[in-house]
């Protein structure tokens, strides 16, 4: 992957031959823990005003960041629309490994450990395409996504998700209006406590917006 600097902040990011422009940086640590707090303003303490005079004071309630979506429930991010059905950490997953397609009767899937040191996280969804294009969901990676942990750290998918049992193949395009369940696997280490996940439209160029976020433990 090449990443070019832009004069405006950007980057373009491209993967498998498809240019994205990436969003800036996000806290999404920041978004996951201020998700569903309700503002509240501060009560007074103050004397009450002595003179009629006295101007009335006003308060103003802090803004808050979206609520996060829990598992089961349906949102959208620009053109986008998911719903996590299940996130939990597994010991291993089944990749094609061989040279034939899902479906062909040859395909042989390889049970996959993580690596030493780490485990993987399973994020499964229900992916409506409203877009305007096509998505290519495990090669093009219309969809970017980000895992996180309590640390404020941001982990990304692994790589060939075409080949994880299950997913939409290579280059088989979601049109818009159609709709395909997908998995996402990330690679994290055994200590990492993570809290939930982010998920961005990456199909529109007009500019950029925040992820998309849903809580969960795993």
């Amino acid at each position: 992957m090449r990443q070019q600097s832009l004069p405006t902040g950007g980057v373009i990011a491209s993967h498998h031959g498809v240019v994205m422009r990436a969003a800036s940086v996000v806290v999404l640590l920041a978004l996951l823990l201020l998700a569903g707090c309700s503002a509240e303003p501060p009560s007074s303490t103050g004397s009450p005003a002595t003179t009629a005079s006295a101007a009335p004071v006003t308060t103003k309630p802090t803004p808050t960041a979206p609520p996060s979506a829990s598992i089961g429930q349906t949102v959208s991010n620009r053109g986008i629309t998911l719903t996590v059905t299940d996130a939990r950490a597994v010991d291993s997953i089944q990749m094609n490994e061989s040279s034939f397609r899902p479906g062909s009767g040859y395909e042989q899937y390889t049970k996959t450990t993580p690596q030493a040191g780490g485990r993987f996280v399973s994020v499964t969804a229900h992916v409506v395409n409203n877009a305007k294009v096509g998505l290519d969901l495990t090669c093009s990676l219309p969809i970017n996504t980000k895992l996180v942990d309590s640390q404020q750290r941001n982990f990304d998918a692994i790589d060939d998700l075409y080949k994880l049992k299950g997913n939409p193949e290579c280059n088989d395009q979601l049109q818009p209006g159609f709709e395909a369940d997908m998995t996402w696997v990330y690679l994290v280490p055994q200590s990492a406590k993570v809290i939930g996940w982010g998920f961005q439209d990456t199909t529109d160029f007009s500019g950029t917006v925040d992820f998309t976020t849903g809580r969960f433990d795993a």
